[in-house]
C-alpha cells in the first residue's frame, strides 16, 4: 500500500520533532546541576567583587586576583557558630520627610555589605514596621516578614505592616509609636533569635565601625547594654525626672542623657519598650500644663531644653532604663558611638550609629532636606554641574575602604580623616543623584 504524500510529510514531520526532544532532552541531563551548587558561588564572587573593586583603585595593591589581600579569601570559612546576627529595628511613620530620612538610612544599610569578612561574620538585617501607605514606598528588596522571615547568612530587609491601633492609642504623641510597636506578636516573633536589637530612629545613618563594635573588634567595649549617651536636658530636667521616678515608685541611679537608641538583646528589648510606654502615658497625662507643680512659669507644651513635651519617650525611657538596670547600669552604658551626631568632624569610626539631630548646623536633617529641595528643582543641566563640584564622592568611598583595610584587614595604627560629616554627606548625596536619575528629564 503506497503512501500518500501527505502521509510522507506528515512522518517526515514527527521523526524531525522526536529528534528535537532527543536533543533537548540530552543536554538537560548533561548540564543540570542542583540550584544550590550554582547560587552559593556567585554569592561568595558578589561578595568578594564588591571590596575587591575598591581594593584596585589602591596604589599599593596588584590589580591580580591572586595578589589580593588572603583576608576576603575567608567569606566562605566563616563557621557558622562565629556569625553574629543583629537586627535593626525601627517603626516608619507615612510622612512624606520620615520615608526620604529612612532611604538614607537604608543606603547606608546597603553600605555595610561591602565591608568583607568582617560584614559575613555580623550579619545585620533590617526590619521596618511601616505605617500604610510608607510600605509601599520602601525600597523593592524590602520583603514582608510573612514571606519567610529567617536568620540567614546574608543581610535582608523585611517589613510588617503597623498596626492602625498603635497608631490610634498614640494619636495625642506618635513618637511613642516608634517604641510601641515593639510590643506586637510579630515584632516578638520577628526578633527572638537575634543575638542584638539595634532600636533606632528612621532618621539614622548605620557607620561601618558598627560591624568592629558588634564583632568585638573595635576600641569602644561591647556592653551587655549600650543606649545613646547625648545630651538633651538641664539638671532641671534630670531633678525632675528623678523625683517623678520617685513618686512613681521606680528606681532612678542617676545615669541622665540616655537617647533614643538601644543595642540590647531581644527580651530587654520588650522589657524597656513595655515600661517606656507605660511611663509615657503617666507623663504625658499628668507632668505637662501650668497647674502642675515645679512648671507653672512654662508653657502647655513646656520648654526645650528644660521641660518639654515632644521629647517625653526620651524622658520616658530614661526612668525605664534606669529602673530595669538598677542594677549594673553605670554611665559606661551610655555611649557616644550611638547617636554620634551627623555634623560631627569626628572621625567616622568613632561612630557606630549616626543620628540626624534637630540643630542649626549643616548637617541636621532640616537644612539638608531644604538643600535637596532645591536640587531636585534644578535644571538638568544645572543638577549635573552640582555633581561634578560639590562634593568628591568617589574619593571618600576610597578612602573609607582604604581605612578599613589598614585597621581591620592588616591591623595598622592609621591617620583616620574621613569623618561622620563627611560619611553622611556622600551617602545623601550620593542618594539625590540617583533619584534625580530617574527623572533626569
Amino acid at each position: 500500500m503506497r503512501c500518500t504524500v501527505s502521509t510522507k510529510v506528515k512522518l517526515l514531520f514527527l521523526s524531525l520533532l522526536l529528534i528535537l526532544i532527543w536533543q533537548t532532552s540530552l543536554f538537560y541531563c548533561e548540564n543540570r546541576c542542583p540550584i544550590h551548587e550554582n547560587v552559593a558561588p556567585i554569592i561568595i564572587e558578589t561578595s568578594l567583587s564588591s571590596t575587591q573593586l575598591y581594593s584596585t583603585t589602591r596604589s599599593n595593591l596588584s590589580s591580580s586576583p591572586s595578589t589580593s589581600s588572603p583576608a576576603f579569601m575567608l567569606t566562605s570559612k566563616i563557621s557558622k557558630s562565629k556569625i553574629i546576627h543583629a537586627a535593626v529595628v525601627l517603626s516608619l511613620s507615612k510622612q512624606t520627610s520620615h520615608i526620604a530620612e529612612f532611604h538614607l538610612l537604608y543606603e547606608s544599610w546597603r553600605f555595610l555589605q561591602i565591608f568583607a569578612p568582617l560584614s559575613e561574620q555580623v550579619i545585620v538585617d533590617l526590619i521596618v514596621f511601616c505605617e500604610m501607605p510608607s510600605c509601599y514606598q520602601l525600597p523593592f528588596t524590602c520583603i514582608p516578614i510573612s514571606y519567610g522571615h529567617k536568620l540567614d547568612s546574608i543581610p535582608r530587609c523585611f517589613y510588617e505592616k503597623l498596626e492602625p491601633r498603635i497608631v490610634w492609642n498614640w494619636k495625642d504623641y506618635l513618637y511613642m509609636t516608634s517604641i510601641a510597636f515593639m510590643l506586637t506578636p510579630q515584632y516578638q516573633r520577628a526578633t527572638q533569635n537575634y543575638r542584638w536589637i539595634l532600636r533606632v530612629d528612621q532618621d539614622a545613618v548605620l557607620s561601618p565601625a558598627l560591624l568592629m563594635g558588634l564583632a568585638r573588634k573595635h576600641p569602644v567595649k561591647l556592653l551587655d547594654m549600650q543606649f545613646g549617651g547625648i545630651g538633651h536636658g538641664t539638671e532641671f530636667t534630670n531633678n525632675r525626672l528623678r523625683k517623678i521616678a520617685q513618686k512613681l515608685g521606680y528606681t532612678h541611679v542617676g545615669i541622665h542623657n540616655l537617647c533614643s537608641t538601644w543595642l540590647v538583646n531581644p527580651q530587654d528589648s520588650i522589657r524597656i519598650a513595655n515600661l517606656t510606654t507605660h511611663i509615657g502615658r503617666y507623663l504625658l497625662q499628668n507632668e505637662f500644663g501650668r497647674h502642675v507643680p515645679g512648671i507653672e512659669d512654662l508653657p502647655a507644651i513646656g520648654e526645650w531644653p528644660k521641660w518639654w513635651r515632644g521629647v517625653t519617650s526620651l524622658y520616658a525611657g530614661e526612668i525605664a532604663i534606669n529602673h530595669i538596670y538598677s542594677s549594673t547600669l553605670s554611665h559606661q552604658h551610655g555611649s557616644t558611638t550611638l547617636d554620634h551626631s551627623a555634623d560631627s568632624q569626628s572621625s567616622l569610626w568613632n561612630a557606630w550609629h549616626i543620628h540626624c539631630l534637630h540643630n542649626p548646623t549643616y548637617f541636621a536633617k532640616f537644612q539638608h532636606r531644604i538643600d535637596l529641595f532645591f536640587f531636585v528643582h534644578y535644571f538638568q543641566a544645572s543638577r549635573i554641574r552640582t555633581i561634578k563640584k560639590y562634593y568628591s564622592v568617589e574619593l571618600i568611598i576610597k578612602r573609607i575602604i582604604n581605612e578599613f583595610e589598614d585597621m581591620y584587614i592588616r591591623n595598622e595604627n592609621i591617620q583616620r580623616t574621613v569623618t561622620v560629616r563627611d560619611y553622611v554627606t556622600v551617602l545623601a548625596w550620593r542618594k539625590a543623584y540617583a533619584a534625580t536619575g530617574a527623572i533626569n528629564l
